[in-house]
């Protein structure tokens, strides 16, 4: 696989500095550390007693959980929040509700980065990632489907136009339907086109997932396809998850939001990995 530049489609968007907007977002950021290292000791805090501690009002509070809990660095409950453990998952209900607009933007860009076209054969991952681009891609060329997602394959089927075949398998609690049958299923098929989300990405490690089915599935599916493509949002650079899944030269294309930290380009340069955002 050649390698590829990666190539940014966002402008430089930081507050100048001075400005009340960067001392704002600075005044955050050290909040939003405070309340992780209090986590961290605590395991579990409540929302009163942070704006308490550190001397905010109770919404300012809120809104600093649910951003923390967007990047995957909490887990909030009914009055506060607990310390969500690095091979641990939001719930996948949180997740679809999770930068949505983020996810939006990643449908759409790794769209128009896909090439799609007339009866090819696509499998299409789940995931809250996955999903928008599910709704993109029916509503376009007739194409075959292979998923192992319910909610991927109701938007997948919506239009009426396509032929969409969902795996067999073990549901798990976020729709997923993963085992052997889901792998007798891929490993029958060549695909065109693979594309799936992913738990995290480590610039030396590659792909990694929470769950071995899962990890063993992408295996066979980057050896069953002549194009793998990643969705991933920014709060999955840097995580770490217990099963190695794909080397990054398994993978062709990782679209995401933002730009990811230098190291990530440079290894996904040099492994030959183009990255959109």
């Amino acid at each position: 696989m050649s390698t590829v530049s990666s190539q940014s489609h966002v402008a430089d968007q930081t507050p100048a500095p001075g400005s009340n907007e960067a001392f704002g977002t600075v005044l955050a950021a050290s909040r939003h550390r405070q309340i992780l290292d209090l986590l961290a000791t605590r395991q579990e805090i409540q929302v009163a007693t942070l704006a308490n501690e550190l001397q905010v009002s109770v919404e300012t509070i809120r809104r600093d959980l649910r951003m923390l809990e967007e990047t995957g660095k909490l887990k909030r409950v009914h009055g506060g929040a607990l310390l969500l453990r690095p091979n641990e998952e939001l719930p996948y209900a949180t997740r679809i509700e999770s930068l949505r607009e983020e996810k939006e933007r990643i449908a759409q860009t790794c769209l128009e980065n896909l090439d799609v076209r007339e009866d090819q054969l696509v499998f299409v991952g789940g995931g809250s990632t996955t999903l928008p681009l599910a709704r993109k891609l029916a509503r376009g060329p007739r194409m075959r489907f292979v998923t192992n997602a319910i909610d991927v394959a109701s938007a997948l089927v919506a239009t009426g136009q396509h032929d969409v075949v969902l795996t067999g398998g073990r549901i798990a609690d976020n729709e997923l339907l993963t085992g052997y049958d889901a792998l007798n299923a891929v490993s029958r098929r060549l695909f065109d086109l693979v594309v799936t989300g992913t738990n995290a990405i480590d610039p030396g490690l590659g792909f990694l997932e929470y769950d071995e089915p899962e990890a063993h599935l992408h295996q066979v599916l980057a050896q069953r396809s002549r194009r793998y493509v990643i969705v991933a949002d920014h709060s999955k650079f840097g995580r770490t998850a217990s099963y190695g899944g794909l080397p990054l030269s398994a993978v062709e294309l990782v679209v995401t939001d933002v730009a990811p930290a230098p190291e990530f380009r440079e290894a996904f340069e040099r492994s030959g990995v183009r990255a959109v955002w």
